[in-house]
Order: C-alpha cells, then structure tokens, then sequence
C-alpha cells in the first residue's frame, strides 16, 4: 500500500475501525490504491455519514421537536 494512504487510514479513527472490521479491504487497497474511492463510500454508508443520511437525521428531529411542540399547547 502507498504510504500517502496508508497515513490517512491510521490518522482518521473512523477509517481504522473500519478496516479493522473488515481487513480485506487492506488487500484490495494494496493492490489497487484507486480502490479508495470505493473505501471512502461503503464506510461512509455503514457509519451513515452520507449527506442524504445527515438530511433524514435532521428531518427527523425536527420532526420530534414539532410534535413535542404540538403536545406542549
């Protein structure tokens, strides 16, 4: 693996546990560094950190704090 993305897995905690949980994405990324990409999104989609996930979130607090709101008057 090129020592570029070797230090930007170790130096963010969410992509090492994610390679932790799954190891063989270290083969693929060894093998082909263009798979990061490929890296970048499947953990985003398991930890939920895409922006589609970040609107549904906010959506849905928004929603309870409306039918809090609802229930207070």
């Amino acid at each position: 693996m090129e020592l570029y993305l070797q230090q930007k897995l170790l130096e963010d905690k969410k992509f090492k546990k994610y390679l932790d949980e799954n190891s063989s994405y270290i083969k693929y990324l060894n093998r082909n560094p263009e798979y990061y990409k490929t890296f970048m999104k499947e953990m985003k989609e398991r930890y939920k950190e895409r922006t589609t996930d970040k609107l549904s979130d906010a959506i849905n607090t928004i929603d309870i704090v409306s039918s809090i709101l609802d229930t207070l008057n």
